[in-house]
């Protein structure tokens, strides 16, 4: 996906990603005790990986002319991915807490492994995480060839695609 990116594009990404990583120092740092500290490690986590794999791949060869010639499913892929990713993981909760109504002593006498706890984690992960990645990448499929025209930059999809995966 990074070798269909101009050197213009890549430097556009790098600077995104940076960007992404500072706010997540920010985050970090501004949140040093409390959750939004955690949620800024995992933020710069993924900043700082994406900016990565961009400079892994920053001298990479040019694309071909051809690109613009077809769609851009790449994001459309990475996003029904995506999607299986999280339907796995909200449906394993969803069999986890009704398990547990079930057999209530599945919770272990731990209070973070209560069905109150983690029954928000199955409905997220399903609503949110499989629904959301479900809808993101049907509209990436459907603007293209209903306007036949591809997506508006290279970048940007799949910037909207990972940040809303954060």
């Amino acid at each position: 996906m990074l070798a269909n990116l101009t050197s213009s594009e890549r430097q556009s990404a790098l600077i995104l990603a940076s960007l992404v990583t500072l706010a997540g120092v920010a985050m970090a740092v501004l949140g040093r005790s409390d959750v939004l500290g955690v949620h800024g490690v995992i933020v710069m986590l993924f900043g700082g990986g994406i900016a990565w794999l961009i400079m892994a791949s920053f001298y990479a060869p040019e694309p071909t002319d051809d690109r613009a010639a077809s769609y851009y499913d790449d994001p459309i892929k990475v996003g029904i991915v995506l999607s299986m990713g999280w339907a796995v993981f909200g449906m394993t909760m969803g069999v986890w807490v009704a398990a547990q109504l079930a057999w209530p002593d599945l919770a272990f006498d731990a209070a973070w492994s209560s069905f109150g706890r983690l029954r928000p984690t199955h409905t997220s992960g399903v609503i949110f995480g499989f629904g959301g990645n479900a809808l993101i990448a049907t509209s990436f499929h459907v603007v293209q060839r209903t306007s036949r025209a591809r997506l508006a930059g290279q970048v940007s999809p799949c910037f909207v695609l990972l940040c809303f995966n954060l």
